[in-house]
């Protein structure tokens, strides 16, 4: 697997959730993101007070290898930082509520949707199309130092903006930010992560996204958090 900082980063718009794609559940565990050489483990919403986001991360085990792998490809000196893996519902309904608060209209679930997936309505859609972050399969992901001190990559996590879509720099050559964005978007493609359109930081892989992505017909992880009434 190569780093690449010279290819543009190409990808297809996202749709969530993609349509035609099915869930056969593969049963694989989740493990926690800790002690994994080269992956740094820093819970954002934990750290920001939301009340149902624990302390700890946890992702399917796949998902951790894989970030095990990426983090192998990258040069000397840069590790991945993990931000968020999976959340609970609570959780879920929670970030969106916060940041419907920011927006001129709480009810415009359009921009909500570019940034975070609604909490599903009833218990025939949390198992047919659940979403990203509760299936252990969605990471949000940037780079770091050895230490896990963040790499500015031109926008904070959350940034909910035009700054946080994945190719906010890809025009401007002289860019510190492209370079670094660029090094992100290859290595995680290069250990099957499927990317998305409006954060540079969220990667998937064994997911409806990731499916679509790879022209696969069913995604591998279904829910794995239980379900919650809205």
């Amino acid at each position: 697997m190569i780093t690449r900082t010279d290819a543009p980063i190409v990808i297809e718009p996202t749709v969530s959730p993609p349509p035609g794609i099915g869930v056969r559940e593969c049963g694989e565990p989740l493990e926690e993101v800790a002690g994994v050489p080269g992956v740094h483990a820093g819970p954002a919403y934990h750290r920001r007070g939301i009340a149902a986001a624990g302390s700890r991360i946890f992702l399917r085990r796949r998902v951790l290898a894989a970030l095990r792998s990426a983090s192998a490809a990258l040069p000397d000196g840069v590790d991945l930082l993990v931000w968020d893996g999976l959340r609970t519902l609570e959780t879920q309904a929670e970030i969106v509520e916060r940041f419907r608060r920011t927006l001129p209209d709480p009810g415009d679930d359009a921009t909500v949707e570019m940034y975070l997936a609604l909490p599903p309505a009833d218990r025939e859609e949390f198992t047919a199309s659940p979403p990203p972050h509760a299936t252990g399969g969605a990471v949000d992901v940037t780079l770091c130092d050895p230490s896990g001190r963040e790499l500015d990559l031109g926008a904070e996590f959350d940034e909910f903006n035009e700054r946080s879509w994945l190719t906010h720099y890809e025009n401007d050559s002289r860019s510190e930010y492209r370079r670094l964005r660029r090094m992100l978007y290859w290595t995680m493609l290069g250990a099957g992560f499927a990317p998305y359109s409006w954060e540079f930081w969220h990667y998937e892989l064994g997911t409806m996204v990731s499916a679509a992505f790879h022209g696969e017909r069913f995604a591998e992880y279904g829910a794995a958090v239980p379900w919650r009434n809205p």
